[in-house]
């Protein structure tokens, strides 16, 4: 286990990439829940899974990514992290959505398509999380 001490010297970068490694395990954990039990839609589920992992994200990039670099304060850090967020869902809904209805093998596992989709939006996220909703 990693102490919170030694995530605080690791750079910035890595930091984002722990938080998001958290946020897809709570995105993906409760896309899988959501359609294995719950009878949802691989869609639909996301609609569910997306903003929970949001709101831990912007919660643990806050506290420990960018600690320090408020953005002016919780509501308006939320409000700009939301914002990137948006962007950033689009760019990973987008790519998904098109990776599910075009394969009916990534439809039957969507944590593969959700996957490819986080990690092509981690850059894009990073980098407005930095420079906007986080920046000094």
């Amino acid at each position: 286990m990693i102490a919170a001490a030694q995530v605080a010297q690791l750079p910035p970068l890595l930091r984002f990439g722990l938080v998001g490694a958290v946020g897809f395990a709570v995105d993906g954990g409760l896309l899988q829940l959501l359609v294995s039990l719950g009878g949802w839609g691989p869609i639909a589920a996301r609609g569910l899974s997306f903003p929970a992992a949001v709101l831990a994200t912007w919660w643990l990039n806050r506290s420990i990514t960018f600690r320090g670099q408020d953005g002016g304060g919780l509501l308006r850090s939320l409000v700009r992290y939301l914002a990137v967020s948006l962007v950033g869902t689009g760019v990973n809904f987008g790519i998904y959505t098109s990776l599910v209805l075009a394969s009916t093998t990534m439809a039957a596992h969507p944590l593969a398509p959700f996957a490819i989709a986080s990690g092509i939006a981690l850059v894009f996220n990073y980098l407005g999380s930095k420079h906007f909703a986080f920046r000094g």
